[in-house]
């Protein structure tokens, strides 16, 4: 009867609501684990405000790190923080839907409208299927690209390779940018390694383009069949990878501290690697407090626009930068539809795409003011403008500033972490109750721009 009831409560609840309670649950979770003196090498009790950004930071798959991972978190603690990185880089939804499957229960219409809810699914049809090939797809990428890492690090690490192969490639897939090499260093000691390079790339590529992307290009094999979103978002991200590469070289590569002191084929290779992880990994081979201004706002603007709908990954979403630019050079050429390979985007699409943009914005600035004004540490603008975006976009690239901040200017880092991978309309319609318009009133026209 009490589960009847649950079940009641939870179909009649706001799914956005509920989504965004999953992820919180599972950040207060982990930060009651990581507080625990088992979590850290020198035993102690560690403050809850750093032990909640951590979780946040993981279960948001960002990154950002108060503490040296590698040094100052025991075997157990990072194993907290691993599964923090799986769990919240699948989405809670999606593993419980699948520890609910593999016990033989059936999946009632509130769980699979929750679920669809938590993939950004416009409805339940299809999506046990869909949830279960999540899981299939992130198990056998992270499993190949695990053992290839393993195998590689064998030589100089002996058995431990094994341990640090898994979980590099769970949290390069999920797009959190963690890592247990210590001293905050990330993989600055590999940047001309070509093997380590591309098989975290490609972790980062899959794990950011997103699960019904993967899904499509596998059963489809041809680029006439994919869908509209699939050639939008493959589209995209090569545009930005590219373009990325392309403009961090141009802007690094008479840097002596960053690209400068590198062979050509480095320098390519490091703007290329730079460039696929601002997308949302967080993930570095160089200094990135010794980057150019103009470098600095090219990864900006990367981090904002950010992963892919259906991914591991933040950011306002490929997609959703598409539909932007699209619909504003229709209004420029005044089309009355938008049309991208012969199909038209919806109205509805254009309308939520606008809404996204502009919360963003609005989040963003009214943080970015309080984060100048809280600043106790008169940190540089362009450094706090770093650290937000990257934040928002799940990130996770750090100048080195965010340990130095105090209690309110972590607070407001977690809490656009956690927008950043709830989704920020997700976020704002967890607070209202979707009705129907029953009446509709007479238009009448307003002078823009």
């Amino acid at each position: 009867m009490l589960s009847e009831k649950i079940h009641r409560l939870l179909f009649k609840m706001n799914k956005s609501l509920l989504v965004s309670l999953s992820f919180l649950l599972l950040i207060l979770a982990g930060a009651c684990l990581l507080t625990l003196p088992i979590s850290h090498t020198n035993g102690q009790w560690h403050p809850f405000i750093d032990a909640l950004f951590t979780a946040t930071s993981a279960s948001c798959v960002t990154g950002l790190a108060i503490w040296d991972t590698g040094k100052d978190l025991s075997i157990f603690g990072q194993l907290v923080l691993i599964l923090l990185i799986q769990v919240g880089g699948l989405g809670i939804m999606t593993v419980t839907t699948l520890c609910t499957i593999g016990l033989g229960k059936k999946i009632n219409l509130g769980e699979r409208l929750l679920i669809s809810e938590s993939l950004n699914q416009n409805g339940p049809s299809g999506i046990l299927k869909m949830t279960v090939n999540i899981i299939k797809y992130t198990f056998i990428i992270e499993g190949f690209f695990g053992t290839l890492l393993s195998f590689y690090f064998y030589d100089e690490m002996g058995p431990r390779a094994f341990y640090l192969g898994y979980w590099h490639a769970i949290s390069a897939f999920c797009n959190a940018g963690f890592d247990l090499l210590g001293d905050y260093t990330s993989l600055v000691n590999y940047q001309q390694d070509y093997f380590i390079n591309f098989c975290i790339m490609a972790l980062i590529i899959l794990g950011g383009i997103g699960f019904t992307v993967i899904d499509d290009v596998h059963h489809q094999k041809s680029w006439k069949k994919y869908s509209l979103h699939t050639k939008i978002v493959l589209i995209v991200n090569t545009l930005l990878i590219f373009s990325g590469t392309i403009g961090l070289w141009c802007l690094e590569h008479n840097n002596p501290l960053t690209l400068g002191q590198l062979p050509t084929d480095s320098q390519w290779l490091t703007s290329l690697f730079q460039s696929v992880s601002a997308r949302t990994a967080g993930f570095n081979t160089i200094s990135l407090a010794d980057l150019t201004g103009p470098s600095l706002f090219l990864l900006i603007i990367i981090m904002y626009i950010g992963a892919s709908p259906t991914s591991t990954g933040g950011g306002i979403k490929t997609t959703t930068f598409a539909v932007l630019i699209c619909s504003t050079l229709a209004q420029l050429r005044n089309k009355q539809e938008v049309v991208l390979f012969r199909r038209r985007i919806d109205d509805s699409t254009i309308a939520k795409a606008n809404s996204i943009f502009i919360l963003t914005t609005l989040w963003l600035a009214i943080s970015f003011f309080l984060l100048l004004a809280l600043d106790t540490g008169n940190s540089s603008f362009q450094f706090i403008l770093f650290e937000l975006f990257s934040a928002f976009g799940t990130v996770g690239l750090g100048i080195g500033i965010t340990s130095e901040w105090n209690v309110w200017c972590k607070l407001i880092l977690i809490a656009t972490m956690y927008i950043g991978r709830v989704g920020i309309l997700t976020f704002g319609l967890s607070f209202f109750n979707r009705k129907l318009d029953k009446i509709r009133y007479p238009a009448e026209n307003i002078i823009i721009g």
